[in-house]
């Protein structure tokens, strides 16, 4: 009987430990209106350049993941806090406080500036846009300079605010107007022009502010990564490893890049 006793004891503990090790943890994502990058919704086919090489990768670690659909400011609130575990952030020395990065870029991003075709604004280098009212995206990460240049129009309030990239390409060709500049990354603003039909009234301008490289991070404060530097670096290898084998390729042509 204590031999019997003994078995079903050591029987009950190996399952038990084989269900604590199968019991994967759920992982949770920013997800931002951020086309082609991410989409919120699915368009078509599509989920964005960032989801399909995040799932893909993370499909290779033993994690189930869940996206959360966020504004810009509160996902930083929520890496801080740790109630997000991954986002995709462009780098920036204080965010080193809350968050890791990984090392290999996920995707690049070209900042510009659209205008009111009607308007026939022309910029050449950023002083360019001083004369103007400024359309500014809650929370979106501009260059040192730009930042400088908000800033200092808001005390003369020559600055629009708002949340929706969608309400202020609208807002950039409603009569009236109600700022005649609009910065953000070139590629959202083409995207979205072209989704809502006004690719005809918004003019991209060729002057680049900046490109900016974007990263994998971890939170800090993650309590389901524990060993975020492992973590990152398998992250990183997958990344290289669609690159190396033209996978990376397909995924951005299918949003119109062909490069990145």
């Amino acid at each position: 009987m204590k031999v019997f006793n003994k078995t079903i004891t050591f029987v009950v503990l190996l399952f038990s430990i084989s269900a604590s090790a199968s019991i994967q943890k759920t992982l949770f994502i920013n997800d931002i209106n951020w086309p082609p990058f991410f989409f919120q919704e699915i368009t078509g086919n599509n989920i964005g350049i960032g989801k399909e090489i995040i799932d893909h990768c993370l499909s290779q670690q033993d994690f189930k993941w869940q996206y959360k659909n966020l504004p810009i400011k509160r996902t930083h609130q929520h890496m801080a806090s740790g109630e997000l575990d991954i986002s995709v952030y462009s780098y920036q020395k204080a965010r080193e406080d809350f968050i890791i990065y990984g090392t290999e870029p996920i995707f690049y991003s070209q900042y510009g500036f659209a205008s009111n075709r009607q308007d026939n604004v022309k910029i050449n280098n950023l002083d360019d846009i001083k004369q103007y009212q400024i359309g500014h995206l809650a929370g979106l990460a501009h260059t040192q300079d730009l930042m400088k240049i908000i800033e200092e129009k808001k005390q003369l309030d020559q600055v629009t605010i708002g949340y929706s990239i969608d309400a202020m390409l609208k807002q950039l060709i409603a009569s009236p107007q109600r700022f005649q500049i609009l910065p953000n990354s070139i590629e959202t603003l083409s995207w979205r022009a072209k989704q809502l039909h006004i690719e005809n009234n918004i003019r991209i301008h060729n002057f680049i502010l900046k490109q900016k490289a974007y990263y994998v991070t971890v939170s800090k404060a993650s309590e389901k990564i524990t060993e975020p530097s492992i973590f990152l670096n398998k992250m990183d290898s997958c990344i290289k490893t669609l690159k190396a084998s033209g996978n990376y390729l397909k995924i951005i042509e299918k949003y119109g890049l062909t490069t990145q």
